[in-house]
């Protein structure tokens, strides 16, 4: 009965937050905490909502405890990660990125992984390694049209400064 109500909760805050109405995702979240105060997954979906909603120092701390109780899950490893990349600390973010590819089940969560690593050097000047982390994004999983794009970005980039 408590499992059906923990998923019940987390379907209407994922509805709300798609329907653009955090304030009311966020409420359902924090209702849920109440009575699941033990569940990783309403800490997950808290950290995710704050990420998406411009909090990322918020998202750090939920993300913390998610992990506290789900170990080296990759999905929350991958969200904690940018979490830091968001604060600006790339080097933290780095870390965990490469802790999640440690425990990634899917080519996809690996595509994930590489292509954030990649925006992280872009962000830093670093051309190259940034171009060969997309590559790594599309060689697991060649339909992530995020990566494609970084690719394509970082490739025009290294071009204009050739040109120089």
């Amino acid at each position: 009965m408590q499992m059906a109500t923990l998923n019940s909760l987390l379907i209407d805050a994922a509805e709300k937050a798609f329907e653009e109405k955090q304030d009311e995702a966020e409420a359902i979240l924090l209702d849920a905490l109440k009575i699941f105060p033990e569940s990783y997954l309403v800490f997950y979906n808290l950290g995710v909502l704050y990420l998406d909603t411009g909090r990322p120092k918020e998202a750090l701390s939920m993300l913390d405890k998610a992990l506290e109780l789900k170990k080296n899950d990759c999905d929350i490893l991958i969200e904690t990660a940018l979490a830091h990349q968001r604060t600006g600390s790339s080097s933290e973010a780095q870390d965990y990125y490469v802790k999640a590819l440690s425990f990634a089940e899917s080519a996809h969560q690996k595509a994930v992984i590489f292509n954030n690593s990649g925006s992280i050097c872009f962000a830093d000047g670093e051309y190259e390694k940034a171009a060969a982390f997309f590559r790594k994004a599309l060689s697991e999983d060649s339909f992530y049209e995020e990566a494609r794009q970084n690719l394509l970005l970082v490739n025009t980039y290294l071009g204009f400064i050739g040109k120089l």
